[in-house]
């Protein structure tokens, strides 16, 4: 980690009081914490102060922080359920003790390591997991969008049967008015609804960087526009078919 970030965690680690999940920042990097105390023979006041520390680079969403505490506690309990464990942390001060102190000191340490690299692993699983299943819920934002312009296309299709099949001018014709204006209505509740589901998320794109809700929104806004444009321009065309039919009959 190098002295200085290791140094910034020592400082806050001994400003804990007791057992919690917190987060920090640091210059460019965010910080897990999970702070707890084990018992301890060899310590000053019979206590080992130890912390847990994930680094992360980018955004993560509040399910997967939700996760790594959990894997953290369990951490904790696995280490506070261990009544010898303690003696791996004194690895560097293996001289200073007896041959029976010196094996207990090497067995925890080891088994120390190992909870360590678990914890590493189960971490990277977990935040892969909820990743994952959060792109499942943009593909099924995704369905409902796409469904949802599906039925749009074939109510354009009734209204441009309506438009054929009307004798007056579709302009004056309140059926008409109406279906358009439902169709509009339509669009601005389905990206609505879709920007208000979206935003509530915290979607990981390839590069492991969220995708900010300014940039979301821009993208949405910039759908919602072409989708209006292109409403607009079949019922502008329905309806110039239908006058130019209309003013020929008259002729």
């Amino acid at each position: 980690m190098g002295e200085e970030i290791s140094e910034r965690l020592y400082d806050v680690m001994t400003q804990q009081k007791g057992e919690e999940f917190f987060m920090h920042s640091f210059e460019e990097f965010r910080f897990l914490n999970y702070y707890f105390q084990i018992k301890s023979d060899w310590a000053r006041g019979s206590r080992e102060m130890l912390m847990i520390s994930i680094i992360i680079y980018h955004q993560i969403s509040p399910e997967i922080e939700e996760s790594i505490a959990s894997l953290c506690k369990k951490f904790a309990e696995m280490m506070q359920s261990n009544e010898d464990i303690y003696t791996g942390f004194y690895i560097n001060e293996l001289t200073n003790y007896k041959e029976d102190d010196k094996e207990k000191i090497k067995k925890n340490e080891q088994l120390i390591e190992e909870g360590v690299k678990e914890l590493y692993w189960e971490t990277i699983e977990e935040t892969k997991s909820k990743s994952e299943e959060q792109k499942l819920t943009q593909i099924e934002n995704d369905r409902y969008v796409f469904e949802s312009l599906e039925e749009m296309s074939e109510e354009l299709k009734l209204l441009s049967e309506v438009v054929e099949r009307s004798e007056s001018s579709p302009n004056t014709t309140p059926n008409i008015k109406d279906s358009i204006s439902n169709l509009i209505g339509m669009v601005n509740d389905l990206y609505e609804g879709f920007i208000e589901k979206m935003t509530i998320l915290d979607i990981e794109e390839e590069n492991g960087l969220l995708t900010t809700n300014d940039e979301l929104d821009i993208d949405v806004q910039k759908s919602k526009k072409d989708l209006l444009k292109i409403l607009e321009e079949e019922v502008s065309e329905d309806l110039k078919e239908s006058e130019e039919e209309d003013s020929e009959e008259k002729e």
